[in-house]
């Protein structure tokens, strides 16, 4: 009986570190598919970022180019010194 309880207490703790080191692979692919995760959410924040300005203001360029009508007179604005 002896020898039976030596050999269950080390297949025990073969068991509990087989589940130990499974749980550390798990959790490094975890860690792994956060960090993936976090990558590209930055990556997509700074393309929309890029984009948003442009966006944003779609007709700057045209507002740029348009010529001024002839006869336009800007209104008088007051000023205060």
């Amino acid at each position: 009986m002896a020898g039976e309880n030596v050999n269950n207490h080390a297949t025990t703790l073969q068991a509990t570190v087989q589940e130990i080191q499974r749980l550390e692979r798990k959790m490094a692919s975890f860690e792994a598919d956060k960090a993936q995760e976090h990558e590209r959410a930055r990556l997509a924040a700074q393309e929309e970022e890029g984009v948003a300005v442009v966006d944003s203001q779609p007709l700057a360029q045209v507002l740029w180019e348009t010529q001024v009508q002839d006869g336009f007179k800007a209104p008088h604005l007051p000023s205060f010194d």
